[in-house]
């Protein structure tokens, strides 16, 4: 498959997703997508392998993405930095978890190094490709080795690039687009309950 053939697939996949909204209006109750989501367990940076249930009780913001990505990850993490550092300023606590999609080239060392660059707190979790692709997959996720494609840092991986909120149930609850800001995450995080 080409980076075009893989383009056309992440845009299929975006329209067999109908109805998921992008951006929520104040007092706009957050649906729950039944569809999307599962339990996972996966290697970790904190050392140990860790599970979605462990994190039962708490919001969790979920990203898939990998390291060497030179544009979408990094200001994507940035902007989940800046939104986690106002909530935890007014005593709210969301643990956010980045999926490496190239495991290949991530490793777990790796990617706690890099995480450390934007928040300490965030953890990296590391899986074979095809536990990713099985992940990626139940959260309607869609990522592709461009090995055809070069950059400074080698190949390229196609990978869509929403960031999902999950509420203390590990519910899926919202999916911010990769042009989400801050505030949105801050003010959409503020309608759950006890939030």
């Amino acid at each position: 498959m080409n980076i075009q053939q893989g383009k056309f697939l992440i845009i299929g996949l975006i329209l067999m997703l109908p109805g998921l909204p992008f951006r929520t209006e104040a007092g706009e109750k957050l649906p729950v997508y039944e569809s999307l989501g599962t339990e996972f367990t996966m290697e970790s940076t904190v050392g140990e392998p860790l599970s979605l249930s462990r994190f039962q009780g708490r919001l969790v913001l979920i990203y898939f993405g990998y390291t060497s990505c030179p544009d979408i990850c990094p200001t994507t993490l940035t902007v989940i930095k800046q939104a986690v550092q106002e909530l935890r300023d007014s005593g709210e606590e969301v643990q956010v978890l980045f999926i490496s999609v190239d495991p290949e080239r991530d490793s777990v060392e790796q990617m706690k190094t890099y995480l450390e660059f934007f928040d300490p707190e965030f953890i990296g979790l590391w899986g074979k490709i095809d536990q990713v692709q099985e992940v990626a997959k139940k959260f309607g996720a869609f990522f592709l080795k461009n090995a055809g494609t070069q950059s400074a840092v080698g190949y390229l991986v196609s990978h869509t690039g929403y960031v999902y909120l999950l509420d203390r149930q590990s519910r899926v609850r919202k999916l911010f687009s990769s042009k989400v800001d801050a505030e949105e995450i801050v003010e959409t995080i503020r309608l759950l309950p006890d939030a």
